[in-house]
């Protein structure tokens, strides 16, 4: 879990904007949409800047003025339903660091179709460890994945909305802290949450990561 504690998102209609959905979405709520994630990350470059916990390097905040990101796409905000594992395997997340291991289970998984393709996520259930309380975690690549965005992956913060049903909006996809700087030890994605198209929406690559 990234940054709840950066923005506390705005409520949400929960309305679906899927291509695959019959309702319409009106241009309002799609702008209100919009507005709601720029404003997510004009904050966000902001705290990047200025805070005293950026990932951004001491000697690179004077210059940062903002992150990357793809334009606003309401085709990937997608609600959907997950199916959990009526019995969740043991496994272990590693970091990007040697010797950060995260125990974790297998805990459900997204599918979804995109360009007539089958997508299925994995969804990862960190448990707590250190510091770290359980949680959900979601990260995935796509055909973007070393060219236009992190080479490690990126994630996403669930929203849940009750009865299995998430919000799933890829226009907030981020990335990890360790594509800002290799201090950070960051969780890697699970290998099978490598979808086989071009996921551009939410963050693009941070500098040369």
């Amino acid at each position: 879990m990234r940054r709840w504690f950066i923005l506390v998102l705005a409520t949400v209609v929960v309305l679906t904007a899927c291509r695959n959905k019959q309702n319409t979405i009106s241009e309002a709520q799609v702008e209100q949409w919009k507005k709601q994630c720029l404003a997510y990350r004009a904050e966000t470059d902001s705290l990047f800047r200025t805070a005293d916990w950026s990932p951004i390097p001491a000697g690179q905040r004077a210059t940062f003025k903002h992150l990357n990101y793809y334009d606003y796409d309401p085709d990937w905000r997608l609600i959907l339903t997950l199916h959990p594992y009526s019995h969740p395997d043991s496994i272990t997340i590693m970091g990007t660091k040697s010797g950060d291991l995260r125990p974790a289970l297998r805990y459900g998984y997204f599918e979804f179709k995109r360009d007539s393709k089958t997508c299925k996520l994995e969804v990862i259930k960190i448990l707590p460890h250190g510091k770290y309380k359980a949680h959900l975690f979601l990260g995935f690549w796509d055909e973007t994945s070393g060219k236009e965005t992190y080479a490690g992956g990126r994630y996403i913060d669930l929203k849940p909305l009750g009865k299995n049903k998430y919000l799933v909006d890829f226009n907030y996809a981020y990335n990890p802290y360790c594509a800002y700087s290799h201090r950070y030890s960051c969780a890697i994605p699970p290998m099978e949450n490598r979808l086989p198209v071009a996921v551009r929406a939410g963050e693009k690559k941070y500098g040369d990561h």
